[in-house]
């Protein structure tokens, strides 16, 4: 079931471009879906949740563990580019669905183990909250 509703969410993220509008705001991470070489994990209460804050500048707070901490965005067609303040590599994120309500992102990962064949992703799931909400 999981699989089918991942499957639709990529076929009917079929536009080609991340509409920024509709990026800003922030957005508070309700699930994690883990797969790796045929396994799978969904955590659908990740505690704390992560809340996501995208600006206008390009600039994306994050928000968790009582901490926040500061990242630069861009958008390349179907993906979030993001990169630490620190200088740390940049990371892909593709976008799998985008609306007014839900932001579904898609990271490929590196495999632990040496060797051809392997599949590791995390599909991170997130809801729209209000700003008056971080208050």
């Amino acid at each position: 079931m999981l699989a089918i509703t991942i499957l639709s969410m990529v076929v009917l993220s079929c536009k080609s471009t991340v509409d920024r509008k509709i990026l800003y705001g922030a957005w508070r991470m309700d699930s994690l879906y883990d797969y790796y070489n045929g396994f799978s994990y969904m955590n659908r209460g990740p505690q704390p949740a992560e809340v996501h804050v995208y600006e206008g500048d390009h600039t994306m707070l994050r928000r968790g563990m009582g901490h926040v901490r500061e990242y630069y965005y861009t958008v390349e067609g179907k993906n979030l580019v993001m990169s630490d303040t620190l200088g740390a590599p940049e990371t892909k994120h593709m976008v799998l669905r985008l609306d007014s309500t839900q932001l579904v992102l898609k990271k490929e990962n590196t495999p632990l183990f040496p060797g051809e064949n392997q599949v590791k992703y995390q599909i991170r799931f997130f809801t729209r909250i209000s700003m008056d909400a971080l208050k």
